[in-house]
C-alpha cells in the first residue's frame, strides 16, 4: 500500500457520512494479502474502523478477519470468532488472571523472555509494553523481581496496578521495608541504590530505559539510573528494558549485556490524528505565549467540555499558570462543589486556584505536588471527575490515563531546549486508550521535532566520553589504568578519600572537595559551632549549617529557586523543625513576599512551599547534611578536635521531624494529617515500621476510617484497597 491509497482510504473512514464499509473491508483484506512492508498502514486504518464499529454491525465478521490477521487478538469480537480465531486466542492467552490476551508482538516478547532472552524493547506508547511486566509477574517464574521506574508517580501507578499480586508477592516500594520470601520491588533508581536489604534478585526491569543516556555532563539522574542498573546487573543477568521509539543502542551494548534490541516502530493499538498550530518565530516568549493561548482557547472550544484532555507544559510553574488561564476560559461553566476542593482549601489555602479549578473539572499534575494530591488527581481524571489535566513530563513518562486528546502546549522540555522526537512521541502517545478511544487526537502548538530518532548509550557499560566522571568514580575499581587517569582530579587530591565521595551519590564530588578544603582553612574557628550531635541543633548551629549549605552546595539552584538567601534557608528549615503545617507555611511565605512584590500571589507561595518540601527537605538537604557531617568528622579528627554527628538531624529533617512511618504513608495515598491520627490510634512506637502500621490498618479498616471526615475516608478507603 502506498501513501496515496492510504490517504484516500483514511478520508473515507474519517468522513462522518461514509457508508461503503463492505467495499472498504474487501479492499483492506486484499491489500493485506499483498504482504508488503506497509502492513502498519492497514493496521492504522483497521483501528480507525474500530472507532466507528457501531455503524456497521452486520459487517463485524469482516472486521474480525482483519483484526485476527493483524494479530490484534484482544480486539476480536468473541461472538464472531472462527475456529481458527479460537485457536489463536488460546495460543495468545497470557498468564494474567481474567482472560487477558496478548497481541502478536506482546506474545513474541513475553515468550522470548521466559525462554531466556534479555530484551530491550523500543515500541510506541500504545504497544502495551507494561502488560509484559504483568505477565512475567503472573507467571511466577521469578521469586524476586525489581521494577525500576523514573518517577514516584509511575511507582505509585504500578504499585496499585500490581496490587492484585499481593497474595503471591510482597510489594515493596520503600527501601526500609523488610522483604518476604517472594518480593516485587517497585523502586525509583535512587531507592535501588539506597536499599540495603536487596540481597537476591532473580529478574529486573527498567522502564523508560532511554533515561540511561545522559542529557548533559551533569545529568545526575542518568548517573543514578546507570549505577542502579550496574548494581542490579551484578546481582542478576536476567532483565527486560522497555521504552519509547528509538533508533537503537550504542555499538557493543547488546554484546556486553547479552541482550537483544527489539524495535517495533509502528505496531500500535491506537491510531492518532495530528493537528499543527503555528506560532510566531520572532518576538519574545511573552508574545509567543499570546499565540499559544489563542490556539489553546480555540482547541478547547472545538473539543468541548466533556472529553478527557491532557495538556503538556514544560515546568510546574507553567502548569499552574495555565490552569488559571483555562479557569478564566471556563469561568461561566457550572461549578461542581465537592469534597476534594474543600479539602484542598482546608489543608493548603483558601485561595489556592487549584481548588477553584477542580470545581470546574480542571487540575494540574507535576512532580512537586504532595503525593496524595497528585495520586488522587490521576484517579479523578480516569474516573472523569476531572476532564482537563495540565501536566509536566512527570505524568507523561509512563503513567496511563484515559485521555482521548493530548495538547502539546510547550514545544520545549525545559527553558528553550526543544522537544526531541522520542520525548514528543512519548507525550503524543498518551492520546487514545485501548477499548475506550481507538483513535486519539494530538494537538501540537509550535514546532514539531524532526523525525530522527536517537541512539541510546548506556555509559556505565560503554564507559565512553558520555560517562560522567562522578559516575566512573563510583566504579573506579573496575576501570582500566587509562580510565583511572581521567579521574586524577579526584584521585590526586588529599582532602577527601574516594570512598567518602562515593558514599554520597547525588552530591557533586567537586563540591564536597571544595567544602573540605574550606573547612581545613577554618578548622579552628568553626569547630565549636560545628561539633554538635543529635536531632536538634541550637539556633546558631543550624544557622551555620545553613550558611555552609548555601555557600558550598548551590542550594539556590534547587527546587526551582525557592530559596534565595542563607537567611531564608535558615528560617524555612527552622519551620520544618518546628513542625509547622503546610497551611501556615504557605501563609507565612505569602506574607513575607507579597509586600515586596505586588505580583506575588497565593499560588506562588503554594508552589514555593511544595518545591522546598519535595525537592530540598525530601531529598537534597538530608543528603548534603550527611556529606557535611562526614567531612567535618574527617577534618576535625585529623587535628584531634571534637567532632559532630548530624545523622540524626538529617534523618529527622527528611521525615519532617515526624516518625518516618508517617511520612512513608503519604506514598500509599494517606495524607500526613490522616497518617498522624492513624499513628496515634494504632499506639505505634517511634520506631514502628511502615509495614507494621499498614498491617494494622489492613486488619481493622473500620477502626480507622470511622475517625475521619468524608473526603479523608475516601482517601483512606482508596489506599486500603491496594494494601
Amino acid at each position: 500500500m502506498n501513501t496515496e491509497i492510504y490517504n484516500n482510504l483514511r478520508k473515507q473512514i474519517d468522513n462522518s457520512v461514509f457508508t461503503g464499509w463492505q467495499g472498504l473491508f474487501v479492499e483492506l483484506i486484499n491489500l493485506y494479502n499483498l504482504h508488503d512492508d506497509n502492513q502498519f498502514l492497514i493496521q492504522d486504518l483497521t483501528l480507525r474502523c474500530l472507532e466507528r464499529r457501531g455503524e456497521f454491525k452486520q459487517l463485524h465478521g469482516l472486521l474480525n478477519i482483519l483484526i485476527s490477521e493483524l494479530g490484534l487478538f484482544p480486539y476480536l469480537d468473541p461472538d464472531l470468532m472462527t475456529s481458527k480465531d479460537s485457536i489463536r486466542m488460546n495460543i495468545f492467552k497470557s498468564p494474567i488472571a481474567g482472560d487477558i490476551t496478548f497481541h502478536l508482538k506482546q506474545a513474541e516478547i513475553y515468550y522470548r523472555i521466559v525462554n531466556g532472552d534479555n530484551i530491550v524493547l523500543s515500541a510506541p506508547t500504545s504497544f502495551g509494553k507494561s502488560l509484559v511486566i504483568d505477565a512475567l509477574i503472573s507467571s511466577e517464574e521469578y521469586d524476586n523481581i525489581v521494577v525500576v521506574v523514573p518517577t514516584i508517580a509511575l511507582m505509585d501507578e504500578l504499585r496499585k496496578k500490581f496490587s492484585k499480586h499481593k497474595e503471591k508477592y510482597k510489594i515493596i516500594t520503600q527501601s526500609s521495608q523488610e522483604p518476604a520470601t517472594k518480593n516485587l520491588y517497585i523502586y525509583t533508581q535512587e531507592r535501588v541504590l539506597e536499599c540495603k536489604n536487596l540481597e537476591r534478585v532473580d529478574f529486573f526491569i527498567i522502564d523508560e530505559f532511554y533515561k540511561l543516556a545522559p542529557l548533559n555532563t551533569s545529568d545526575y539522574r542518568s548517573d543514578r539510573l546507570n549505577l542502579a542498573f550496574h548494581k542490579l546487573f551484578k546481582m542478576c543477568s536476567r532483565f527486560y528494558m522497555l521504552g519509547p521509539n528509538i533508533n537503537g543502542l550504542a555499538e557493543g551494548i547488546e554484546y556486553k549485556l547479552n541482550c537483544d534490541f527489539v524495535k517495533y516502530d509502528n505496531y500500535k493499538t491506537v491510531a492518532a490524528n495530528e493537528y499543527r498550530y503555528i506560532i510566531r518565530e520572532d518576538g519574545n516568549d511573552q508574545a509567543k505565549d499570546i499565540d499559544r493561548d489563542a490556539h489553546l482557547a480555540n482547541i478547547l472550544q472545538k473539543i468541548g467540555q466533556n472529553e478527557q484532555i491532557l495538556i503538556y507544559c514544560k515546568t510546574p510553574k507553567r502548569a499552574a499558570s495555565l490552569v488559571k488561564k483555562i479557569l478564566k476560559l471556563r469561568e461561566n461553566q457550572e461549578i461542581r462543589k465537592g469534597e476534594f476542593s474543600d479539602w484542598l482549601r482546608k489543608t493548603y489555602h483558601d485561595d489556592w486556584s487549584m481548588a477553584d479549578a477542580v470545581e470546574r473539572g480542571i487540575a494540574c499534575h507535576h512532580g512537586r505536588l504532595p503525593r496524595v494530591v497528585s495520586g488522587y488527581v490521576v484517579e479523578a481524571f480516569n474516573e472523569k471527575l476531572i476532564n482537563i489535566l495540565v501536566c509536566t513530563s512527570t505524568l507523561i513518562e509512563g503513567v496511563n490515563t484515559n485521555a482521548r486528546s493530548v495538547i502539546i502546549y510547550d514545544d520545549c522540555i525545559r527553558g528553550t531546549t526543544q522537544l526531541d522526537s522520542f520525548t514528543f512521541n512519548n507525550i503524543s502517545g498518551r492520546s487514545g486508550r485501548m477499548f475506550e478511544h481507538f483513535v486519539g487526537d494530538i494537538h501540537v502548538i509550535g514546532r514539531k521535532p524532526s523525525a530522527e530518532l536517537p541512539w541510546i548509550d548506556v555509559p556505565i557499560v560503554t564507559q565512553d566520553d558520555s560517562a560522567s566522571r562522578p559516575m566512573l568514580l563510583s566504579i573506579i575499581d573496575e576501570l582500566s589504568t587509562e580510565q583511572r587517569a581521567s579521574l586524577s582530579r579526584y584521585t590526586t587530591q588529599q582532602y577527601v578519600p574516594i570512598a567518602l565521595l562515593n558514599k554520597h551519590l547525588g552530591v557533586p564530588p567537586e563540591r564536597i572537595i571544595k567544602f573540605a578544603e574550606s573547612l581545613m582553612e577554618k578548622c579552628g574557628a568553626w569547630n565549636s559551632i560545628m561539633a554538635w550531635t543529635g536531632k536538634f541543633p541550637s539556633s546558631g548551629q543550624l544557622r551555620h549549617l545553613c550558611n555552609i549549605m548555601f555557600d558550598h552546595f548551590a542550594i539556590s539552584r534547587m527546587g526551582g529557586g525557592c530559596v534565595k538567601s542563607k537567611k531564608q534557608l535558615f528560617y524555612r528549615v527552622l519551620n520544618i523543625v518546628n513542625r509547622k503545617e503546610d497551611k501556615e507555611l504557605i501563609q507565612s511565605e505569602y506574607d513575607f513576599w507579597s509586600p515586596r512584590n505586588t505580583e506575588y500571589e497565593i499560588d506562588d507561595a503554594v508552589q514555593s512551599v511544595f518545591d522546598f518540601k519535595r525537592n530540598l527537605i525530601g531529598y537534597n538537604l538530608p543528603k548534603i547534611i550527611l556529606a557535611i557531617s562526614d567531612v567535618q568528622r574527617l577534618i576535625f579528627s585529623r587535628f584531634n578536635y571534637r567532632c559532630g554527628d548530624y545523622a540524626a538531624f538529617a534523618h529527622s529533617l527528611e521525615a519532617m521531624f515526624l516518625p518516618p512511618s508517617i511520612v512513608a504513608l503519604e506514598e500509599f495515598g494517606i495524607p500526613t494529617r490522616v497518617a498522624k491520627k492513624i499513628y496515634r490510634i494504632s499506639n505505634a512506637g517511634e520506631d514502628a515500621t511502615v509495614d507494621l502500621i499498614l498491617e494494622k490498618v489492613k486488619s481493622h479498616p473500620g477502626l480507622y476510617t470511622s475517625k475521619f471526615d468524608d473526603f479523608e475516608k475516601t482517601l483512606l478507603n482508596r489506599a486500603i484497597q491496594y494494601l
